[in-house]
């Protein structure tokens, strides 16, 4: 039901395709023209496109992890959590060493896919304020203030009986940067339950196209904005 591709399937798969781009020519070597770092990015931005198998297989068993996560009720789902997260969440397991293959391999997908969780705020009652994801920007889902001696565990002691939050409370524990972003958020009024969401996905929906240009971003975004920069001359 999961396959996870050891590294080295992966790096097999990556050097067939290098071979078949780069490979010889009436006996002589092509010209590495770019570096493989490069040819992986899109072909929007200058690359051809392809993919990073490493990156790839991570994200298809993401999509497992996801399955398991949004869907708890089912009998898959079930005989997980009772053998591995019993009296837990699936987003805050840990991995095991001693368990199974198929365990290895969701988990190695719900790496990736925690990284990229993010709670809708309902009534708050299950988003834990320090601990989970749920301040949507680019940098940090979690609150980069520091805890200290604030007490407030959930965010639904962050909100009013109306679902408007108490603006005073935020301003006593939170540095200002973090105020601003989450007077954005807007709460249920009905203080409707808080639901779980793909960040990088549309409209919060998971998939392995997000999910793979999301870790390649991670791995890879940073990387290539310096060296481009670099050739631009620094612009």
């Amino acid at each position: 039901m999961y396959s996870n591709f050891r590294f080295s399937v992966c790096d097999d798969l990556t050097r067939m395709v290098q071979n078949l781009y780069w490979g010889s020519a009436k006996g002589k070597r092509k010209v590495h023209w770019k570096k493989w770092d490069y040819l992986l990015q899109p072909k929007d931005r200058g690359g051809v496109g392809f993919r990073d198998f490493r990156l790839f297989n991570q994200a298809l068993l993401a999509r497992q992890a996801w399955q398991l996560l949004s869907n708890p009720d089912s009998l898959c789902a079930q005989v997980l959590k009772a053998k591995y997260y019993p009296y837990g969440k699936l987003e805050d397991t840990v991995f095991t060493g001693n368990a199974s293959s198929s365990w290895q391999a969701i988990s190695h997908g719900l790496d990736l896919l925690k990284r990229g969780l993010i709670w809708r705020v309902g009534n708050g009652r299950n988003i834990r304020v320090w601990r989970d994801n749920w301040i949507p920007r680019p940098f940090s889902f979690k609150p980069v203030s520091l805890q200290g001696r604030c007490r407030i565990r959930f965010v639904s002691d962050l909100l009013n009986a109306n679902g408007s939050w108490k603006v005073e409370l935020l301003q006593q524990y939170f540095l200002p940067a973090d105020v601003i972003e989450i007077l954005m958020i807007r709460a249920s009024p009905r203080l409707d339950e808080d639901v779980i969401a793909w960040a990088p996905g549309r409209h919060g929906v998971f998939s392995v196209m997000s999910a793979y240009q999301f870790a390649f971003q991670e791995l890879y975004g940073a990387s290539t904005a310096s060296s481009s920069n670099s050739a631009l001359g620094g612009r």
